[in-house]
């Protein structure tokens, strides 16, 4: 969903990267409900799909800045954080050969980080403003918790 959510914001088609951007969400939720109801998940699918969403994620964030003035240090932050996590995840697999999952301080900021792009995408500044603040909240939160579960597995204390 990456490249036609970049091409519609390059187009200033808001209507339509939200369209996308709300699609993606729903396949994403759909695959992970299935995943788990059927009983589906796999290794390959634990480490392919935080990828696509960081994909995701990173080139919308980016390309709002490129050609629809998002704020640069909310655009960094959010790729920072996720790449914090890819690179502490890829430290703790070639160590344990463990693949971490997601935790709720993770899929929180994400759907904050996800409501912020909303708003910005509807023109909503005030809704914005406030979710740029809890989006940067849950951020810090959770790249704490991921650095405290990554610290603990990398050097083999357990972590809570």
């Amino acid at each position: 969903m990456a490249v036609p959510v970049v091409y519609f914001i390059s187009e200033n088609d808001n209507i339509m990267v939200i369209y996308f951007s709300f699609l993606a969400m729903l396949t994403d939720w759909f695959d992970g409900f299935f995943a788990r109801k059927l009983k589906q998940i796999t290794e390959l699918g634990k480490i392919i799909d935080p990828i696509a969403d960081k994909i995701l994620i990173g080139s919308a964030v980016f390309s709002l800045y490129y050609f629809q003035d998002f704020p640069l240090w909310l655009a960094a932050l959010i790729v920072l954080r996720d790449l914090f996590i890819l690179i502490g995840a890829l430290f703790i697999y070639e160590k344990h050969k463990q693949i971490t999952s997601s935790n709720w301080p993770g899929k929180v900021s994400v759907f904050l980080i996800a409501c912020a792009i909303l708003a910005f995408l509807g023109g909503l500044r005030s809704a914005f403003d406030y979710l740029i603040i809890l989006a940067f909240l849950a951020i810090l939160f959770s790249a704490i918790m991921y650095a405290k579960v990554f610290w603990g597995t990398f050097y083999g204390k357990k972590s809570k």
